[in-house]
C-alpha cells in the first residue's frame, strides 16, 4: 500500500464520515489509520449488518466497500445503498481486479472501483470529490411533495424515516410503501385494499399477515433506534392509521383497537 502524502489540511468538513466495510482486520485498520491521518472522520465495520446499524443513525457517509465480505457481500450492499439513496458516495476497494468484476461493481452503482493494494492518494482524491455532494446538499432538501405526518417524515429517494428527535431510520422498500400510504391518509384509516395497492399487489393477492409482519418489524426497529414509538395503530376491521404526533409506547398501545 503506497504511503500517503496528502496534507491533512486539505480534508473536508467533519459533518460526514467515511465508512470502511472490510472483514480483514489488519487491512481495515491500516486504511482507517491513513485516512484518519489525512483528516477524514473514519468508521470501520466488518460486516453489512454492523454498517447498516450505523447508517441508520448517520446517513451522511461515504461507503468504501470490500466485495468478498462474509454474509451479505459488497455488491449486495452497493445495490441496496444505491436503491435507497441516489447521492451516497460508494467506492469499491477489492482484490477482484478482472474486467468483468470491475464492470459488475460499476453497474451496481459504485462511483469508483479500486483494486488492492490501493494508492491512498488516489482514494483520498476520490473521497474528496464525492464529499462535494455534501457541500451541494448540506441539509436534507424539503420539497412540497415530501411525505410528512406531524413530526415524522420520509424524504423521497433517501430510504429513511426521520423521527421527531432528528434520528434517521433506514426503511425497506415495503416499509416505505406502507408508511407513505398511511401518511397520505393524514391519520385516517388505510384499509387493506389501499395497503395492497401501495405494495403494488392486487387486493386478492394481499395477505393481512404480511402487513402485520411489516408493521411489527417497522415498529420494533424505529423504537430500538430512536427510543420513540411510531404513532401507528391498528383499526379493527379496517387496517391501520398513523396519527399526526409522536407519543410514547404506552400511549400508542392504548390507542390501538384490538
Amino acid at each position: 500500500m503506497k504511503p500517503a502524502s496528502w496534507s491533512p489540511s486539505e480534508a473536508h468538513s467533519p459533518d460526514f464520515t467515511v465508512s470502511i466495510v472490510e472483514d480483514e482486520p489488519v487491512l481495515r485498520q491500516e486504511i482507517a489509520f491513513q485516512l484518519d491521518h489525512m483528516g477524514f472522520s473514519v468508521k470501520t465495520f466488518d460486516s453489512a449488518p454492523a454498517f447498516y446499524r450505523y447508517l441508520a443513525v448517520r446517513p451522511r457517509t461515504i461507503a468504501v466497500l470490500d466485495i468478498g465480505l462474509p454474509g451479505e457481500d459488497g455488491l449486495s450492499i452497493c445495490h441496496y445503498l444505491r436503491a435507497h439513496d441516489t447521492q451516497i458516495g460508494i467506492v469499491f476497494l477489492t482484490a477482484r481486479g478482472l474486467r468483468e468484476d470491475r464492470l459488475a461493481g460499476l453497474a451496481a452503482g459504485a462511483d469508483a472501483y479500486l483494486v488492492k493494494p490501493v494508492d491512498m492518494e488516489e482514494l483520498a482524491l476520490i473521497l474528496k470529490r464525492l464529499a462535494l455532494r455534501f457541500d451541494l446538499h448540506p441539509h436534507p432538501i424539503r420539497r412540497q411533495d415530501d411525505f410528512a405526518t406531524g413530526d415524522w417524515s420520509i424524504e423521497p429517494g433517501t430510504g429513511f424515516i426521520t423521527a421527531p428527535n432528528g434520528m434517521n431510520v433506514r426503511i425497506s422498500v415495503s416499509e416505505g410503501q406502507i408508511l407513505r400510504a398511511l401518511m397520505n391518509k393524514s391519520g385516517s384509516a388505510c384499509n387493506h385494499a389501499e395497503l395492497a395497492t401501495a405494495l403494488e399487489l392486487h387486493p386478492e393477492e394481499f395477505s393481512k399477515h404480511r402487513a402485520e409482519v411489516i408493521v411489527s418489524r417497522l415498529r420494533s426497529k424505529v423504537e430500538r433506534i430512536t427510543g420513540l414509538s411510531l404513532p401507528l395503530r391498528v383499526v379493527r376491521g379496517v387496517g391501520y392509521s398513523m396519527t399526526t404526533k409522536s407519543c410514547d409506547q404506552e400511549s400508542v398501545r392504548q390507542q390501538e383497537i384490538s
